[in-house]
């Protein structure tokens, strides 16, 4: 007879258990956004308000487009005045429909020309110099996002800036993060010229502050051009880790500790949004491709990077466009009618997948060169 009395018993103790459950893990998700949430805002970068052509179809609730920039703080040029150059340019789009993600790596030395809007002059014309000395100083993103448009008409819907110095403590506090680095990592010194050899090429734990040497270095035969690629195998390091290995505690103390270093248009249930998206995205549909371009010397400016306004056009249009809203090369921003200086670069692409299948191949070849020679068996 007091059977169903303890059943009735058991089920209740059953919900008690579970709302506490529930309690429990809203009071955690309630503590980590408060503790986070605040932080986040827009700070010197400003409210975004891109300036689009409004004959130019949108894309519709079909992609989402975010501008990442790194911003170097520590650049020794006065012409910043303390508000930093945009060291890193990637621009990320995400195509919601197809679940797949595209970027672009834009140099940080690219050509944008003699104006940066407003009246403002050039001052080393170079793209970086933008986001701090453009027109709109209430608003820095301003001047780095209508950039992007006049030169490349593409659309920003948020962005991220991130100090990188910010960056490197990020990593550090990660313990490093495992990359395979697809060359010899060689600094050399501006003043005496003395080279520094920062990391060997192979697979390692590298360390917040090999990593910033690593994304900026440019001592290569093709700078900036070379620069990204290495990158490449950076991001596909990161996003392995932070795909496979992190956790929700684990996201959550990245995001307490770099916070205050960061500014964004997004808050913190965007981001966490997006992290859940990107969780849900193999490396195979993460696809990123280089600006082609090269050195060029233009209008008494050395060693800018002049992107080829043909080839950017097509790549634009295969990959971050609708195959129904082409832009046409004209109707791009980018100069035209210099001379490389060694030659022009075309990157066709490649997914984060093959990034990392090279990254294994290449160490794994490493590896095989460097065994020794087996010894010849006794008869």
């Amino acid at each position: 007879m007091n059977k169903p009395k303890n059943k009735r018993n058991a089920v209740k103790l059953a919900l008690i258990v579970l709302a506490v459950v529930l309690l429990a893990a809203c009071g955690t998700v309630w503590y980590m956004y408060s503790q986070v949430a605040p932080a986040l805002d827009e700070g010197e970068a400003g409210q975004l308000n891109q300036v689009q052509d409004p004959d130019l179809a949108s894309e519709g609730d079909r992609t989402y487009n975010l501008l990442l920039l790194g911003i170097d703080y520590d650049t020794d040029r006065d012409y910043a005045e303390g508000k930093g150059m945009t060291d890193v340019i990637l621009y990320v789009q995400i195509d919601r429909d197809a679940g797949t993600v595209n970027a672009f790596q834009i140099p940080r030395d690219t050509y944008y020309g003699e104006d940066m809007g407003g009246g403002k002059k050039a001052i080393e014309g170079k793209i970086n110099e933008v986001y701090a000395n453009g027109p709109d100083q209430e608003n820095l993103i301003n001047n780095i996002a209508n950039m992007i448009y006049q030169l490349y008409k593409l659309p920003v819907d948020d962005y991220v800036t991130i100090d990188m110095n910010a960056f490197k403590t990020m990593l550090n506090n990660m313990g490093g993060i495992e990359m395979y680095v697809p060359w010899d990592i060689v600094t050399v010194d501006k003043d005496t010229g003395k080279e520094d050899l920062v990391c060997t090429q192979g697979t390692h734990l590298i360390s917040g502050d090999t990593a910033e040497l690593i994304l900026r270095n440019r001592n290569y035969a093709t700078a900036d051009y070379k620069r990204l690629e290495t990158q490449q195998y950076f991001y596909a390091a990161l996003v392995k880790t932070f795909l496979e290995d992190y956790t929700l505690a684990d996201y959550y103390t990245t995001c307490k500790l770099i916070a205050h270093y960061i500014n964004t248009s997004l808050d913190i249930t965007d981001i966490w949004g997006l992290y859940d998206t990107m969780l849900k995205i193999e490396p195979e549909n993460i696809f990123i491709v280089r600006a082609p371009g090269g050195s060029a010397h233009i209008n008494g400016h050395t060693w800018v990077y002049y992107t080829d306004r043909e080839n950017c056009a097509r790549i634009l249009n295969e990959h971050f466009r609708s195959p129904d809203k082409p832009v046409p090369a004209e109707d791009l921003g980018l100069a035209t009618g210099y001379e490389y200086i060694s030659g022009m670069n075309v990157d066709e692409g490649r997914t984060m997948g093959s990034v990392m299948e090279a990254a294994e191949e290449g160490q794994e070849e490493l590896e095989a060169s460097s065994a020794p020679a087996s010894s010849p068996s006794a008869n």
